[in-house]
């Protein structure tokens, strides 16, 4: 990931867009959760939402479209969620507070 690097200052959604993006998922892990799922509906269960796989939620700089963030954002209603408290944080917050509030503790 890129460091968004600019003035403590500035206001982050000027630096900073959000936007949602389908989880990144191998073929092999895709062809898995669709055998899954086919499996569980032939006994009569219904499929649960940890088979799908989901949205990321994702940060990148307005000028050069380098990627800052990449977080997990779950299933599409708790990903929108994610994204609306995401837009707000960065039309309020500096970049310097944005990226200490949603920098994952390992990155």
């Amino acid at each position: 990931m890129v460091s968004p690097d600019p003035d403590s200052r500035t206001r982050a959604a000027d630096i900073l867009r959000a936007r949602l993006e389908d989880r990144r998922v191998s073929r092999l892990n895709k062809a898995l959760r669709v055998v899954s799922s086919y499996a569980i509906a032939l006994v009569g269960v219904s499929a649960t939402d940890e088979l799908l796989p989901g949205m990321d939620l994702v940060v990148t700089r307005i000028d050069t479209g380098a990627e800052v963030l990449r977080v997990a954002a779950g299933q599409p209603q708790e990903a929108d969620r994610m994204l609306q408290a995401t837009r707000r944080d960065l039309d309020e917050m500096s970049v310097t507070q944005f990226v200490a509030a949603w920098r994952p503790a390992d990155g």
